[in-house]
Parts: C-alpha cells; structure tokens; sequence
C-alpha cells in the first residue's frame, strides 16, 4: 500500500492546516502519541506550510542553505491517541535576519480540541554551518504572515 502524503490546505483567513494521523509508531504502549512523535509531525508541518508559500527544502539547497532548529518549545494540554487525525496548524510569530518562529498549534479533528501548541525557531545557515540570512524572497513572504 503506498502511504499518502498529508493532507493540507490554505484557509480562506491567509490560515494554514494539515492533516495528519497518529500512527502505530508515533504512541507509547498506552496508545498515547509519545512526545518524541512531535518530531515529525513538525517537520511535516513546517514543510507543508513552506511548501504552500511556494518554497521547498530543495529550493534552499539549491541556494546553498538550509533551516535548522535552534529552539523547539511545546505546551501539551491533552493527549493524540493512536489513529486520532490531527489538525497542525503553523503560524508565523516573526521573522528576523537569520531565522523565523513559527507557532503550531495542534488540534484534534474530531472536536478541534486543542492538544499542543509548539513554538519553532529555524536559524538559516550556509554550507558551512555559519549564520547566513533567510533568502530575501522566502523572508519577505514569511513577513506579510506575522501573526499578531
């Protein structure tokens, strides 16, 4: 069975969401999703929502650049549990020279209980690993999003 790719789309509000399912390896023995999970559904957050700003990891890499995180920071309100489809909601919180923060927001589909909200800041840096700015372009677009 070919896995499917999450599902996601632009709101009306300039808002962002995708979806995603707590899967078998994502939870503990009890059936709640374990925190190490978060992970990647950070990462699919994050790159569903750059990618519908127009903009790929693949891009930057073309650029000589790349994103890393420089700080992850969760608060956990109530658990996912195995199978749950859960809304992950990014918004950007600001944009700097180097980085951008965004704000996840993660709900549960069925009654959009809030689960988490998880603050990410990605630093932008070279080759080299050496502090380099975000490309002018991806900034700019990043910037007409600050949530206020």
């Amino acid at each position: 069975m070919k896995p499917q790719a999450p599902s996601s789309s632009p709101l009306g509000t300039g808002e962002f969401e995708v979806t995603e399912r707590v899967r078998w390896n994502d939870v503990d023995r009890a059936g709640i999703i374990a925190f190490g999970a978060y992970a990647r559904l950070i990462s699919v957050a994050e790159s569903e929502f750059y990618r519908s700003l127009g903009f790929t990891h693949a891009m930057f890499d073309e650029r000589g650049v790349v994103l890393t995180r420089v700080h992850v920071e969760f608060d956990f309100f109530k658990p996912a549990q195995l199978d749950d489809e859960i809304v992950l909601s990014p918004r950007v919180n600001g944009v700097g020279i180097h980085s951008a923060r965004l704000k996840i927001e993660v709900y549960r589909l069925a009654d959009r209980a809030l689960l988490a909200e998880i603050t990410l800041v990605s630093a932008c840096v070279d080759n080299q690993r050496k502090s380099a700015p975000l490309p002018p372009a991806f900034a700019a677009a990043l910037r007409a999003l600050v949530h206020r």
